[in-house]
């Protein structure tokens, strides 16, 4: 029998060839370890940089250019409503700055023995009337048309003091009489001046006191309106007293804004009636 020929030293298979073969091996791994080490390591410097780059974000620039734009649109809108307020104030509330404020007294606060508690108490210094005020003869007759817008201008008033000018306080406590009224023949600058003011608190109409429910609010309405009416209601209900002119009403406005009256205020009505 043949015997198998053995490995030689140089052959293939030899002990030694391993050993060489598995030590390229070794080293071709260990370098091309190092290489994908180093392009990992590139790679990762390349790619970190670009993403530590600052993102635009559309939408932030979308939702930017939004809040100009309503910005934009606010400004503008509010623009126009101060010119608006500006304009309406001064064609309704301008004639308030000429009006002098007054401080708001009540009673309760009112020190005896101080200055207004003695104007109080005598009474009638609470209005002023201006000098020079239009004085009107008693005698003066009244005009027609004067009396029948006075008196279309009298249904607002008539809601308390009644359409007869006898008052609602016997059925709602509201108005006293104006019938034969010494406070509706008296003084004009009495009615013009609450008219401007209001009136508050008891009154005595001829003997007899009153104490509504309510104050009169002030009413002030243009010139020849309140001259219409109180010159309706001075020539009305049994009264006969000098008609009221617009001159009158306008030189009273100074009282206009100041606080509301009480019969203590008012000029005390004299024993000749029916003048200024």
């Amino acid at each position: 029998m043949e015997s198998s020929p053995q490995n030689s030293p140089g052959s293939p298979g030899s002990p030694r060839q391993k050993d060489v073969n598995n030590t390229l091996k070794r080293f071709s791994t260990f370098w091309i370890g190092c290489i994908l080490f180093v392009a990992f390591g590139l790679a990762s410097l390349v790619l970190g940089i670009g993403f530590n780059k600052p993102v635009v974000n559309n939408i932030d620039k979308v939702n930017a250019k939004r809040r100009a734009m309503i910005k934009r649109g606010v400004d503008k809108s509010h623009a126009g409503a101060r010119e608006k307020a500006l304009l309406s104030f001064e064609r309704v509330g301008s004639h308030f700055l000429n009006t002098a404020p007054a401080p708001d007294e009540k009673p309760e606060f009112v020190l005896p023995g101080s200055a207004t508690q003695k104007r109080k108490a005598s009474g009638g210094s609470g209005i002023v009337v201006p000098a020079g005020f239009p004085t009107v003869d008693p005698d003066a007759p009244v005009d027609v048309a004067v009396m029948e817008q006075g008196k279309a201008m009298f249904a607002i008033c008539s809601a308390c003091h009644g359409p007869e000018g006898k008052g609602m306080y016997h059925i709602n406590k509201t108005g006293p009489p104006l019938a034969n009224s010494e406070w509706v023949t008296g003084p004009v600058a009495n009615l013009i001046a609450i008219q401007f003011r209001g009136l508050s608190g008891p009154i005595e109409v001829n003997g007899e006191k009153y104490t509504p429910v309510a104050p009169m609010a002030a009413l002030p309405l243009d010139n020849n309106s309140i001259a219409a009416v109180l010159t309706y209601i001075r020539n009305s209900f049994g009264n006969k007293a000098s008609p009221v002119t617009p001159e009158q009403v306008e030189a009273m406005r100074g009282e206009l804004g100041k606080p509301m009256l009480s019969p203590a205020d008012l000029i005390p009505p004299t024993a000749a009636t029916g003048s200024n």
